[in-house]
């Protein structure tokens, strides 16, 4: 008994000691671009590499493998300082809200739960409440709940299980499977006199599925919108040091890299080590503040962000 878990232990570390190191050099150059290897670029954030070298680091020391310790005893302060100098960001608290607030939020299905994340919604007092698992195919009456617990808001709820409340005017609203297990809704709205357009996403989950597909057509969907006041946000399932963000980052801003403080990562709550939870706008809107909340009732942090509104 002892043996066999000695055996599997010792598997498991050698396992670790070829897939870590190789997770750090995908993420140092071509990161997810490529299909078969893109599934080791997102089950390895930098985190994860610097807490899996520190163990791998300990375990080979025991072992009296004082070589291969060093070397991850390296590998791991030099993850922590890539992760810490790529994810943590400081900006000073603006001394006014914004012209427009966002909250972008996954809460995970919140059949018997709805009521309390309403209440921390509420005390977001955003114009924009846009909610990845916010009801499930099989309950109906989530949507008459949203609105009972947002009189004045409009509500709509779209395939890939999104919802979206607005305190404004819908104009306009369209939805569609733009990939495999990927959906996205795009709203035309009024808020505060002022016209703004979302796109809200729900990128697939699945690590072993590709995600470049998915990306291509979110951009096609994207791009006519740019110039206006544009808003994209949602799960992308997909970390912000993706190379698959890089014609994104070329006409969107990311609000928190922008106006956020502390670490960028929202998942998994407590010790969330992806961020996969993101709101980006056009070149018509400015972040002046962007923060994450946290709640025992989701493994997913919210995103808050407060906008201004660009003059020509």
């Amino acid at each position: 008994m002892r043996r066999g878990a000695a055996r599997l232990f010792l598997a498991g570390a050698i396992t670790g000691s070829v897939l870590l190191p190789l997770g750090a050099v995908l993420h140092l150059t071509v990161g997810d671009r490529i299909d078969g290897l893109a599934i080791l670029f997102y089950l390895t954030p930098w985190p994860v590499i610097a807490v899996g070298s520190g163990a791998l680091a300990f375990f080979w020391w025991w072992k009296k493998r004082r070589r291969a310790a060093a070397t991850f005893v390296g590998l791991a302060l030099a993850a922590l300082c890539v992760w810490l100098s790529t994810s943590w960001f400081r900006h000073d608290a603006p001394t006014r809200r914004g012209a427009l607030r966002v909250v972008h939020w996954n809460v995970d299905r919140p059949v018997g739960r709805l009521a309390g994340d309403a209440r921390w919604l509420r005390a977001q007092d955003a114009d924009i409440i846009a909610l990845a698992e916010g009801h499930q195919r099989r309950k109906p009456a989530t949507l008459a709940r949203w609105q009972a617990e947002f009189p004045g808001y409009a509500a709509v709820e779209f395939d890939g299980e999104m919802t979206c409340l607005i305190r404004g005017k819908i104009l306009a609203q369209e939805s569609r499977q733009f990939a495999a297990n990927s959906y996205c809704a795009l709203l035309q709205t009024e808020i505060r006199g002022r016209p703004v357009t979302i796109l809200q996403v729900d990128i697939t989950p699945r690590p072993t599925q590709s995600r470049r597909r998915a990306w291509a057509n979110l951009l096609t969907r994207a791009r006519p919108h740019f110039g206006e006041n544009f808003i994209l946000l949602g799960d992308f399932n997909t970390p912000r040091e993706s190379r698959l963000l890089a014609p994104l980052r070329a006409e969107m801003t990311n609000a928190f890299e922008a106006a956020g403080s502390g670490l960028a990562e929202t998942w998994p709550w407590p010790l969330p080590v992806l961020s996969l939870d993101q709101i980006w706008s056009g070149r018509r809107l400015r972040a002046v503040h962007c923060t994450h909340g946290h709640s025992l009732r989701s493994d997913h942090r919210a995103v808050v962000a407060d906008f201004d509104f660009v003059t020509d």
